[in-house]
């Protein structure tokens, strides 16, 4: 087998570790928006429970409360419903922010390393002109 040379070896590892952050950023940017879809999703079924139940206790103030209200039940569906997706919709908008803040700074991180590897190739590359 075929030692590698000095230059060879720069060369793999500039390209591991642009290799590997910019896999990471590309991995949790989409991570990051499916937790995004997620959010929006319970969210609007958040909202759409909040618009109905709203709209039967404007019909009958003690629907929520008086179980011989002809809203009684539909009412306390729409309140289970948004209790349950005001819970979805703080854990999915927590695991979003889980994923988008490092997916952009992966994303950050690997155009500050490509830019770093292009100084120390520039300056790696003056030095060995200048020996020769």
């Amino acid at each position: 087998m075929k030692k590698l040379d000095k230059k060879q070896l720069r060369t793999l590892a500039y390209v591991g570790i642009i290799g590997v952050l910019g896999i990471a950023s590309i991995t949790l940017f989409t991570v990051s928006k499916f937790e995004k879809a997620k959010y929006q999703a319970s969210n609007s079924v958040q909202l759409a429970a909040t618009n109905k139940l709203n709209q039967l206790i404007k019909a009958d103030a003690n629907a929520l409360t008086d179980q011989s209200s002809k809203y009684y039940a539909a009412a306390v569906y729409w309140d289970e419903v948004q209790t349950i997706f005001t819970e979805k919709t703080k854990a999915n908008s927590q695991a979003y922010m889980a994923t988008a803040i490092p997916a952009y700074a992966f994303s950050l991180s690997t155009l500050i390393a490509f830019g770093l590897i292009l100084k120390h190739a520039e300056k790696v590359k003056e030095k060995e002109e200048s020996v020769v």
